[in-house]
């Protein structure tokens, strides 16, 4: 039921790294399943997933990290090249893929896969008041580069 939307934020959250984001859906159900008996009845499934996509995106970043990679990967080996995710303004896709990980988990959250702020705070751990802060700098950090952009293409047509 929450495979698509998982695997979704973390292709996205993964800049479009699909064998990336099939791991890290992955490991958010391997986990889920091996904690299950623990999983409080209260608790928003939704939520919970969420919040765990978060994490396993975050600790994927964190494994590439200690890598130091020597030299440019021709683009047709290269696997985030050739899969980024396709449909919208590439221009949009760049300015989001741009944005800081905090930034970008809840543009995700709230565009792609429409959260509410109470929605996205729960499954990020962090008051609505936070989703909104980041929101808005996002909005502002958009903004910006989106105008840089608009201004770069007016200029390279004249």
């Amino acid at each position: 039921r929450y495979r698509d939307r998982v695997h979704s934020i973390a292709l996205h959250y993964l800049k479009g790294d699909v064998a990336g984001a099939q791991d890290a859906t992955q490991e958010v159900f391997v986990r889920f399943f091996q904690s299950a008996q623990r999983f409080r009845e209260d608790a928003r499934l939704s939520s919970y997933l969420y919040r765990a996509v978060a994490n396993a995106c975050i600790d994927e970043l964190r494994r590439r990290r200690r890598f130091v990679f020597v030299g440019d990967i021709p683009e047709a080996l290269h696997p985030i090249a050739a899969a980024a995710p396709s449909g919208g303004d590439p221009t949009l896709q760049r300015a989001v893929h741009a944005l800081s990980p905090k930034l970008r988990m809840v543009v995700l959250m709230r565009y792609y896969d429409e959260l509410s702020y109470d929605e996205i705070g729960a499954a990020l751990g962090v008051s609505a008041g936070t989703v909104a802060s980041r929101l808005s700098r996002a909005h502002e950090a958009l903004a910006r580069q989106l105008g840089r952009d608009i201004r770069d293409g007016e200029e390279e047509s004249i």
